[in-house]
C-alpha cells in the first residue's frame, strides 16, 4: 500500500469446540495467571464470522461478566495459541504490558503458512472491496498500467482488477489487496491538476506489491523487501513524484 510518508470458500469449517477445554475456561486461566490473587468474573466467549482475523474484548459491569469476541479462525489454532490470545486481550482490558514471550507465541500462528491462507480466503470470502471502474474522469487506469507493464516489467506482469476508490482519500493513496487481486488508486489522483507522474508513480507502487508477495518471518509480516525497494528507487523522476504526492 502507497501512503505519502509522514460463500463457497477453502476454510476449514470450525471447531465446535476446542478440543481440550471451553474457551471460557482457557480465558479463565489466563485471568488467573494475569490476577493470581483476584476471583475471576463470569466469562463469555464467542467466535465471529469477521472478514479479518481481529478480537474484542469489555467488561460487563452489570452482568460482572467478560465478553471476548474472536474471529472464527481462532478455533482451528492450538489452545495455547489461544491461551496466549487470551492473555493479550485481558492485557489491553486491564492495560497490563504484554510479555514478549506471550505476543510472539501468538505472533508465531498468526504468520503460519496455513493461517496467512486462512485470512487470505475468509478476505476473500466475507470482505467487501469498494471501488469504481478503472475509467475515471481524467485518467484511465488499465491504459496507464499497460504502459507502465511495457515500459518497467517487460509486459510480463499479471494483471490484477484495476479501480478508483469509491472515496478520494488523501491519507491512502493507493493498496493491493491480495484476497481480491485488486489495486485501488484513491480518486483524489484522478484529476487534470494532479501531474500523471504522481499518478503513475502510485500505481507503479502496487503494481511492485503483485511482482514482490508478503514475505513471511516467524513473528512478523515483510511487505516492502530488499527487492521490492530496489525496484521502487529505479523509477523514473521518483522524487519529484513523491515531492508532488506530499504537496496534496
Amino acid at each position: 500500500m502507497y501512503r505519502p510518508a509522514q460463500r463457497a470458500s477453502g476454510i476449514r469449517p470450525p471447531q465446535l469446540l476446542l478440543d481440550i477445554e471451553e474457551p471460557a475456561g482457557i480465558f479463565r486461566r489466563a485471568f488467573r495467571r494475569l490476577k493470581p490473587r483476584t476471583a475471576p468474573p463470569e466469562f463469555e466467549v464467542r467466535f465471529r464470522a469477521y472478514a479479518r482475523l481481529k478480537s474484542s474484548i469489555r467488561f460487563d459491569a452489570a452482568t460482572e461478566t467478560i465478553r471476548a469476541d474472536v474471529s472464527d479462525l481462532v478455533q482451528q489454532a492450538p489452545p495455547e495459541v489461544v491461551e496466549a490470545l487470551a492473555t493479550i486481550l485481558l492485557c489491553k482490558l486491564y492495560r497490563k504490558r504484554v510479555s514478549t514471550a506471550v505476543r510472539d507465541q501468538y505472533e508465531r500462528w498468526v504468520h503460519t503458512p496455513e493461517t496467512q491462507r486462512g485470512m487470505l480466503e475468509i478476505r476473500k470470502d466475507r470482505g467487501r472491496k469498494r471501488a469504481l471502474s478503472a475509467a475515471g474522469e481524467a485518467y484511465d487506469l488499465d491504459t496507464l498500467f499497460d504502459q507502465l507493464n511495457a515500459r518497467h516489467f517487460a509486459s510480463e506482469l499479471h494483471k490484477p482488477e484495476l479501480g478508483w476508490s469509491s472515496r478520494p482519500s488523501r491519507r491512502r493513496l493507493g493498496y493491493y489487496d491480495a484476497a481480491h487481486d485488486a489495486i485501488v488508486i484513491s480518486r483524489i489522483l484522478d484529476r487534470k491538476a494532479v501531474p500523471q507522474l504522481a499518478l503513475e508513480y502510485v500505481l507503479y507502487h502496487e503494481m511492485l506489491h503483485v511482482k514482490h508477495p508478503v514475505q513471511l518471518r516467524e513473528t512478523s509480516r515483510r511487505v516492502h523487501t530488499p527487492e521490492f525497494l530496489a525496484d521502487e528507487r529505479r523509477f523514473p523522476g521518483l522524487d519529484r513524484a513523491k515531492r508532488i504526492l506530499q504537496s496534496l
